[in-house]
């Protein structure tokens, strides 16, 4: 069964549990199995999500990061925190995890449709 965990930054700012919180809802709607974990500062860990995603039944997982772009958290920290060895695969309770990880979010027009109700708040909150 496929897992996915959702890759957010963290923040002292209590808020990215609750960003969190609903993504991690929403995408519920659509999987059985899904978690999220932060790469600093906030709990869980990705570490332990892998963990409790396992714990829960997957046996392969897709580690979702929502990021705009790949830098250094993409390419070195989320392999790194999942303790991923060079074919994507690590150990949870002994057995072989394979963890894919999917692209960041990128250029995306249903990004931008979000952006632009952002400005027309602002927009129609000065008149």
């Amino acid at each position: 069964m496929i897992g996915i965990i959702l890759v957010l930054h963290g923040s002292r700012v209590e808020e990215w549990k609750n960003i969190a919180d609903g993504y991690k809802n929403l995408l519920l709607e659509y999987f059985p199995l899904v978690e999220y974990g932060f790469l600093e500062f906030n709990k869980p860990t990705l570490r332990e999500s892998l963990e409790i995603l396992v714990n829960k039944g997957a046996t392969e997982i897709i580690a979702v990061p929502l990021l705009f772009a790949a830098g250094m958290h993409f390419y070195r920290d989320i392999p790194k925190l999942l303790d991923l060895n060079e074919k994507g695969e690590t150990i949870v309770n002994q057995e072989k995890v394979k963890v894919i990880i999917a692209e960041p979010i990128g250029v995306d027009k249903r990004v931008a449709e979000v952006l632009k109700e952002r400005v027309e708040e602002k927009i129609d909150s000065k008149s």
